[in-house]
């Protein structure tokens, strides 16, 4: 039998100690029998997602994951537009966006927790009827807090900041990217600025602020509110993109039939450009363990991103995180090591980035590894301190590919 390659990417499971945890991270105060044995039979390392000193936004880090120069993919926008289901056009605009909470000119809350799909259709709505520009625009909600808008100008330009404060365009090598910061407790509202001097950089930055200052009137009239009863009354845009690069399909970069399960728009939109297989994730995770035990039958291998850490990390509760990591062994990691064969197969569990619940956002620090192997590392758990003690050393997210295709071999 073929082997087969399965990655369980724990979004932002990672992190830093916490003092609700005793001054241990969430994956160390955890228990995960599961996860320890997949330790004990692996290579382990630390792994810098994308680079030392680079806080990894979450489409940077599944494009590197999965073999992908993070320096030369399409802006986060652009992206999420193709996993909204939208068609985007070269010198357009799109730009992922955030339901806000604003008050006396502060940003109060950058994401709404718990919003309600049919309140986030309303807001949909809304803003398609009552928002007036001088482009046509599509503006689309996803899931949760998130939607997408696109800017259906021509020769628009993708040089212009953020309106979120938690994310930050930088230069790095020479290419723009949105980089993850931490939020401070006071968080002044901020227009689009351009990054350059060009006219289409202002003209971008323009719309934008238009589009942000119209929207606050509408939802604000609207008197649209959370499940807690506090306002929805801002959208928040960040990462614009006004180009589709031409990726290598999967298939024809590694030769192996892939799939990808998860739910957020930025992996679907990643699965869709690369031509992976989609599969909608099951609610639970003991539905989701089986799914993917039958999907990989047919497959070579499977890209399976496990949200529920994450949350926590950005709400600043270590005790979720923790609990959150405890839930995913137990009800997925156990049903999974029952029929999965890792020693006949190729098994891999890591981290897009980390989220420390001290800073509520992503971080810089390296993730651990995890690869299942004939020749392990004889480590006991999957945490931070213990994966630091493994063979694998300065391996960067892009390089993980290759060597788990040299693994299958």
């Amino acid at each position: 039998m073929k082997k087969k390659l399965l990655m369980i990417i724990l979004d932002g499971a990672s992190g830093l100690p916490a003092k609700s945890l005793g001054k241990k991270t969430p994956l160390e105060a955890a228990r995960t029998p599961n996860l320890d044995k997949i330790a004990s039979i692996s290579k382990a390392g630390l792994m810098y997602v994308i680079g030392k000193g680079i806080a990894p936004q979450s489409d940077a880090a599944a494009y590197a994951l999965l073999g992908y120069d993070p320096f030369k993919i399409p802006a986060r926008g652009v992206t999420e537009a193709l996993g909204a289901g939208l068609d985007f056009k070269n010198g357009e605009l799109a730009l992922r966006c955030n339901f806000a909470y604003v008050e006396d000119g502060k940003i109060v809350k950058v994401r709404i927790s718990n919003l309600h799909h049919f309140t986030g259709k309303r807001i949909e709505k809304l803003i398609n009827e009552n928002v007036n520009l001088d482009v046509p625009f599509t503006f689309k909600f996803t899931i949760g807090y998130r939607g997408v808008l696109i800017l259906h100008g021509k020769n628009l330009s993708s040089d212009v900041s953020n309106t979120h404060p938690g994310y930050v365009r930088e230069r790095i090598g020479g290419e723009l990217m949105s980089v993850a910061k931490h939020l401070s407790k006071s968080l002044e509202i901020k227009e689009a600025r351009p990054l350059i001097k060009d006219p289409a950089a202002e003209y971008s930055a323009e719309l934008i602020n238009d589009f942000s200052n119209q929207a606050r009137k509408v939802l604000e009239k609207a008197c649209i509110k959370d499940p807690k009863g506090n306002p929805i009354n801002y959208i928040l845009c960040r990462d614009a993109g006004n180009y589709l690069p031409a990726l290598e399909s999967f298939y024809d970069k590694y030769r192996l039939f892939f799939g990808l399960i998860a739910e957020m728009p930025v992996e679907l939109g990643i699965a869709r450009l690369l031509k992976l297989e989609v599969i909608k994730p099951k609610k639970s995770y003991e539905q989701m363990a089986k799914q993917v035990l039958k999907e990989i039958e047919g497959l070579s291998g499977l890209y399976v991103h496990i949200k529920g850490p994450d949350k926590y990390g950005h709400l600043g509760d270590a005790v979720g995180k923790k609990k959150a990591i405890e839930k995913i062994d137990n009800e997925f990691m156990s049903i999974l090591l029952k029929e999965y064969n890792p020693k006949k197969h190729v098994l891999c569990v890591t981290c897009d980035h980390s989220t420390p619940a001290v800073y509520g956002s992503h971080s810089s620090h390296p993730v651990p590894l995890l690869i299942t192997s004939n020749e392990p590392d004889n480590i006991s758990r999957f945490t931070e301190k213990e994966c630091a003690k493994g063979s694998i050393k300065d391996l960067l997210g892009k390089e993980l590919m290759s060597r788990l295709i040299k693994q299958l071999d």
